[in-house]
């Protein structure tokens, strides 16, 4: 038996729950206790740990599709799995920022309520559908619509989140930026294979 097969999904996602609780916990003694500095730095640890599980998951059909076998294939068929790591990561992170707003009073504009209300449906909905019954339900067409228009848009929030935080965080915003910019090239570039693929047969 590989050691791929003897991780299970549920195994996944209460690790990655588990470390993005220690990483919020983190957050909180490093800045204090429990005080608004506090949960401002457990959503930022957070958010951060959520983004590598988002950009691995996001990345995997493409890299498989680039490069195949090994690894890549490895990462491909446990990408539900990753995925939903990354929807128990980003949901602690929510309730870390929910800590921040709610409990110490920290101001968020409309735009980050709205478009983080939005990334969080998102979150929902595809972790909500990451099982063979939503596929069979929803149509395998509707459910790659659904996948590949939330993960466009989490993307999307990720960008604008860490483009904001260029000027005074450069040492962030820009490997994460160019992580995002990456995926998307990868995607790009395995969409155009398939493209020629399909030309040329």
């Amino acid at each position: 038996m590989t050691a791929e097969r003897r991780v299970s999904t549920p195994t996944i996602i209460a690790a990655s729950a588990f470390v993005a609780a220690a990483i919020a916990v983190l957050g909180f003694t490093l800045e204090g206790g429990w005080t608004a500095d506090g949960a401002a730095a457990a959503a930022r640890l957070t958010a951060r740990f959520s983004f590598f599980w988002f950009i691995t998951a996001w990345s995997a059909s493409a890299l498989a599709k680039l490069w195949p076998g090994g690894w890549r294939t490895v990462l491909l068929r446990r990408r539900r799995a990753v995925g939903l790591g990354f929807a128990a990561a980003h949901f602690v992170h929510l309730g870390a920022l929910l800590i921040a707003v709610l409990v110490f009073a920290t101001p968020r504009s409309l735009t980050t309520i709205y478009g983080g209300g939005f990334g969080y449906v998102m979150v929902a909905l595809m972790a909500l559908t990451s099982n063979d019954w939503s596929v069979r339900t929803l149509g395998p067409r509707n459910w790659k619509l659904l996948h590949t228009f939330g993960g466009i848009g989490i993307a999307g929030i990720f960008f604008v989140s860490y483009l904001g935080r260029l000027e005074d965080k450069p040492w962030l915003a820009i490997p994460t930026l160019s992580l995002l910019g990456a995926a998307v090239l990868l995607k790009f570039a395995a969409w155009m294979k398939s493209a020629f693929r399909a030309r040329a047969a």
